[in-house]
Order: structure tokens, then sequence, then C-alpha cells
């Protein structure tokens, strides 16, 4: 990017702020443009649903986060976040085995979405060159087919003003209008690949302190197509609390009132109710039900604008089961870090949507293919083939700790997903599918409780 140019970020979110922090190296000026109004402190807001829930942060992400900002995990730590090695401090619930605990080299921070939002907003802000406008929605672009000069804002009803930019980027999430403000430049709409499990979530936070809590800073309890289509997640977050996310498949939500969702939670296959019933709620229940997986292919479109780019969940959202989204965003970013300097070029921002697709790649094809087990009326090859393959491996997993750490770094793309090819993963895998699956009780109390309840 020669010179130094004027940035204009669409969305305040975790996308945005991290787009943000890369285009303060090289901009003389960055504005951030959030439709909510922010809050002061970590708290949900309304442009952001998903923040009642339980999120989860790759260890790529985390590490992009790290570079960015360093001192991010010390001060999450400082702010309560626990942390540690994913395969020691997390029980992991297969349909018929749990994960070994064991040290797996892959660190875990666990902590609330506005947490984290709530700091990297402090450290974007403390910049200097960097100005978030907050309660200000983008209606539209200025410009033209050819280049992009800047958007369309509306900060009070009725009234609206443009702000001019060299360079607009669009993180705004799955919710953004973006193909309709290509379209309004005369530019062809994109196509978008929807998956859909028919997820639905619910969750509630609750006090831990004082209680008899099992050893673990995460858990989770899987959901499986075609059978298991109930699950949770849990994190313990700062304060000592616990946040609970209840999930259903192929529309078996759960309920959104207290009796609902502890009836729920005693259907389990985990002994989730009976921990909870132990801790004190501190919040109603909220529910979420917009998990489809959504990839819109900008990187198709024969002509794209210079002075553009998007990323985020505007371009690729996935399911939030799976925990993709914030570590996506992250290499997102860290794709523009490496790309900035060509943002002046011709071509600029076709070039980035172009190898931003290829980066999604493989975390839309990891989300996407179990929740293709749940399309009706019939699963297609993929999903019936993943189906097939993955209970051996879960056993392998259980079996083996070498394949589970092979698998962890797969899931958190620390290493290609060609490490799972490896002999010392793959041998265990086609003994597990050889030998009969285990009929008997799969469940060992000690992985949940961390000893034998008496």
């Amino acid at each position: 990017m020669t010179g130094r140019p004027r940035a204009v970020v669409v969305g305040a979110g975790i996308a945005g702020l991290l787009a943000a922090r890369v285009l303060a190296d090289a901009c003389a000026e960055v504005e951030v443009l959030e439709q909510d109004v922010l809050p002061d402190r970590p708290a949900p807001r309304p442009g952001v649903p998903q923040g009642h829930h339980v999120h989860g942060l790759t260890a790529r992400g985390a590490d992009v986060m790290e570079a960015l900002f360093p001192g991010l995990r010390a001060e999450l730590t400082a702010a309560g976040a626990p942390g540690g090695d994913f395969g020691q401090i997390v029980a992991f619930r297969f349909p018929d085995c749990w994960s070994p605990r064991t040290r797996t080299g892959i660190p875990l921070q666990t902590f609330s979405r506005p947490l984290l939002e709530a700091r990297l907003r402090r450290r974007v802000v403390a910049l200097g060159n960097v100005r978030i406008r907050p309660g200000v929605r983008v209606t539209g672009l200025t410009g033209g087919a050819p280049r992009v000069r800047g958007v369309v804002v509306r900060s009070t009803p009725g009234q609206e003003s443009a702000v001019d930019a060299d360079l607009v980027v669009v993180a705004n999430g799955r919710a953004s209008q973006l193909p309709q403000w290509l379209t309004g430049l005369g530019l062809p709409g994109p196509r978008r690949t929807v998956i859909d499990a028919g997820v639905g979530y619910a969750s509630r936070l609750y006090a831990t302190g004082g209680a008899d809590s099992p050893p673990w800073a995460a858990a989770m309890e899987l959901l499986q197509a075609p059978h298991v289509r109930r699950g949770f997640m849990a994190t313990r977050v700062e304060g000592d609390r616990l946040l609970v996310t209840l999930q259903g498949a192929a529309g078996d939500h759960p309920p959104h009132d207290p009796e609902g969702f502890a009836a729920f939670a005693r259907g389990l296959r985990t002994p989730l109710a009976e921990l909870l019933s132990g801790f004190e709620p501190l919040t109603s229940v909220r529910g979420y039900a917009r998990c489809a997986n959504q990839r819109t292919h900008y990187h198709r479109l024969p002509r794209w604008p210079d002075g553009l780019i998007v990323l985020g969940d505007a371009v690729c959202a996935f399911n939030p089961l799976y925990g993709q989204g914030m570590g996506v965003a992250a290499m997102a970013a860290d794709l523009l870090r490496t790309m900035v300097q060509e943002a002046g070029a011709p071509g600029f921002g076709h070039t980035y949507q172009r190898r931003l697709a290829r980066l999604t790649r493989r975390p839309w094809l990891m989300s996407t293919v179990q929740d293709r087990g749940w399309q009706q009326p019939r699963p297609d090859r993929t999903a019936r083939l993943a189906g097939a393959v993955l209970p051996p491996v879960q056993r392998a997993m259980a079996a083996e700790p070498e394949v589970f750490r092979r698998f962890l770094e797969a899931m958190h793309m620390t290493r290609s997903s060609a490490v799972l090819l490896h002999p010392r993963a793959l041998l265990p895998v086609l003994a597990a599918a050889v030998r009969p699956a285990r009929t008997g009780p799969p469940d060992d109390p000690r992985l949940w409780w961390g000893h034998t309840p008496s």
C-alpha cells in the first residue's frame, strides 16, 4: 500500500478488530463503524447474539492474536480465564468413548466471548490511529463497479452521509448485506452455499464457587449424525463461572425455560445435570438457532471492485458447534497482514478473496462434513463416508493418545490435515475399524469427576 491511506472497517466484532489492528500499521487512519452501542465492560450485545453462548478459539487462532497483541494471553489469564493443555483440561465425550486425559502440546484458554472482544477493543483503540464509532449503521458503498470509494452511513434515523476511504473492509458478520451493496454498484451478486444441520442452542451461566467441581476447564458431548442428536459444551470462564450451552441437531432443540433446560440436561449421556444441581444460576436461559454453515463465494465473481475486501463470518460462517469462527477470523487477518503492502495495487481485493477462499477450504470441510449427515431426505456420499469412518477414529483416539494428539493438531490447524495420514495415526484407526465396537458401558466416572464417586 503506497503512502499512508485511510481505511474503514465495517463491524467491531472479532474479525473487524483484528483487521483494524493489521491496518493500523499501514494506514494513517483506521475508522471502525459499528451499529451497536458498545458496552463499557465485557457484556453480550445485540449485534453478537452468540455472545451468550460458549465460544472456542483454536490454537492457531490464539497464536495469531498473541502475535498481533503481545501479552494478550497473560491479560486474559489476569482477568480470570483458565488455561492449560487441551488434553489435560478438557473432558471430550464421543458417542461411545472418552478422549484420553493426556498431554497433547495443544494449549487452550477458556473465556467468554464478551471478555475477549472487550480486551481486543481496548487494545485496538490504544493504537492511536484507530477510531471506533459506535451506533453507526452502514447502508451501502460509494464509488462504482471499478472502485469502491467509501461507505454510506446512517447515524440518526433518516440522515445518511458518506465516509470516504481508500480501503473498505467488510466484517459485519453472517447477516452482512454486502451482496445487496454489490448489486447496487451494478455488479453481480455472489452465489452462496448453505449446509444446515438444524442445530439449536440454549445457554446459561452458573456460579461455581465453593462447589465440588470436576477437574476440567471445558467439557463437551458431541452431536453425531444420524443418531446422537443431543449434546453440550461447557467452559469455565472468568469470575469462577461455568457457561453451559446445550445443543440439539435436526430440530431437536433444547428448551429456553429453566425446567425444560434442566430436563434436557438430564437426558444427556454425561452427568451434567448432576453437576449443575450444585451450582447457582446467574442468568436466564438464552437460545440461539442461526447455526447453519454459510459460505459466500465472492472469490468466484467475474468482477471485483478495487478498494474493497470482506472477511470473517461475512464470507464464511461456520456452525458454532465446531469452534472455528474466531480462529479463522484471526487467520484472515494474518493473511491481510502478509498482503497489506499490495493493497493499493489494482486487483488486490480480488486476489485477497481468492486466497481467503483457499484458506477457509479446510475449516469449511471440517465443519460441514458431519453436518451433511443431518441432511434430508438422505445424506450425501461424503456424509455417509464420514459416518462410517468417525467411530473407529474416535475409538483409536480413546485408546492411543498419539492419534488424539494428531487429531487435535489438525482440528486446531497447527499442522496440515496430512498429519492424520501418518502410519502412527492411520494404523490404530484401521485396527479399531476391524475390532468389534465395545458394547458395555462406555463411561469411566474418573474422566468426568477426576475420581471415582463414592
